[in-house]
């Protein structure tokens, strides 16, 4: 159910009623998928920046990275992300290159629709592939949520019937209006909505009062910017024991049609500096193995700058992922500058196989729901360690 005029408590949203079925009578640790969406595109050729290739200063003239940090002999992060390296030498990063899925839609609506609901570019799929994933097997008991949404309402993979959903900005206020919810504000045929929406609350916020006394201040303080502030919440969380498998967070200005050099060092700043600080906090608390980390962006950039300063919309990227099981290093293809695609990358990894890894080896799913989730493809990387 999407943001609705009917109650006071209208910045407290449940999409997808239902609580599931829920499978384990123990409660164990649940492992916990924080998903990063870099919005509007990111540009992948100046985050991975290949910096031996001559190749790469003759597609990007102004826009070139001259001072990249090196991973290897061939391929560096944006000075930006320098504080990601000590993650990448504990080995603990892993870098997917060449990632896209074939016939790309470059509409940033269209495209990040086909990313949530990990379908093909010629159809349309309203379910995302967590719901999809969730409800075709028993999951974990005693959830606070199957998945919390924190500082948007986009809830992306995770619609879908059945699914138990909260989306909130701000702890301590979903408590207090919480407690302070009544049920007369409800329009004529919408009382039983409501209060079914109203119970998933009131359990929900329930289960986050018993967790509030266990949140402690970070360790290692947090930027103070929308990201840093997210990942804080997150890394509280999980470390006080909240029992979440996805947390979805959003960092937008990625579309750079123009002023990228600037905007692109600004944005890679803050999600460098917010990563090292949940890092540190989620290995400090011991947390770090049952946690990982992925970034995806509905698409990349076009690999030649345009005249304004920018890029434009284009295909294949990278994507992140960190965690105690993650095994780092480069999965995929550095896609050639050269033997392009009308202009853009060739790809080399199918988004859908990097989904279905983590839903296999983080989480340990098996069919029938990676079927479910991913009818599209039986492929995994070898991504993530299993668990000790």
């Amino acid at each position: 159910m999407q943001r609705t005029s009917l109650h006071p408590w209208v910045t407290l949203v449940f999409v997808c009623l239902g609580l599931g079925v829920w499978a384990e009578p123990t409660p164990t640790p649940v492992p916990t998928l924080v998903l990063v969406e870099l919005a509007g595109g990111l540009d992948g050729l100046n985050t991975v920046v290949p910096y031996s290739d001559p190749a790469y200063l003759g597609v990007r003239k102004t826009l070139a990275v001259t001072d990249a940090v090196p991973l290897d002999d061939k391929l560096g992060l944006h000075p930006s992300l320098k504080p990601l390296v000590d993650s990448w030498k504990a080995g603990d990063f892993a870098i997917v290159r060449g990632v896209s899925y074939p016939d790309p839609n470059l509409s940033h609506f269209r495209s990040i629709a086909i990313w949530d609901s990990a379908s093909s570019s010629r159809e349309v799929v309203e379910t995302g592939w967590l719901a999809r994933l969730f409800t075709a097997a028993p999951r974990w008991s005693d959830l606070v949520a199957d998945g919390l949404i924190l500082g948007e309402t986009h809830v992306g993979p995770l619609k879908g019937p059945g699914m138990h959903n909260l989306s909130l900005d701000n702890l301590d206020a979903f408590l207090r209006d919480a407690a302070a919810m009544d049920d007369t504000a409800a329009a004529p045929g919408t009382a039983a909505v409501l209060a079914g929406v109203q119970k998933d609350i009131e359990e929900a916020a329930r289960k986050l009062a018993l967790i509030k006394p266990l949140l402690r201040d970070p360790a290692v303080p947090f930027p103070d910017t929308g990201l840093g502030r997210s990942m804080k919440t997150a890394a509280q969380l999980i470390i006080a024991g909240a029992r979440i498998p996805v947390i979805k967070l959003t960092l937008r200005g990625f579309d750079v049609h123009g002023n990228e050099k600037t905007d692109q060092a600004r944005l890679l700043k803050e999600l460098a500096d917010a990563m090292t600080a949940f890092r540190a906090n989620l290995l400090q608390a011991g947390k770090w193995d049952q946690t990982l980390v992925m970034t995806y962006s509905e698409f990349g950039r076009r690999v030649a700058e345009n005249g304004s300063g920018g890029t434009d919309h284009g295909t294949a990227n990278v994507m992140f992922l960190w965690g105690g099981r993650v095994k780092g290093g480069w999965f995929g293809t550095q896609p050639s500058l050269t033997d392009l695609d009308d202009g853009n990358f060739r790809w080399s990894v199918d988004f859908r196989t990097v989904f279905r890894s983590v839903a296999t080896e983080f989480w340990g799913f098996g069919d029938p729901a990676l079927q479910a989730a991913f009818p599209l493809t039986s492929d995994t990387l070898d991504l993530v360690k299993p668990p000790t």
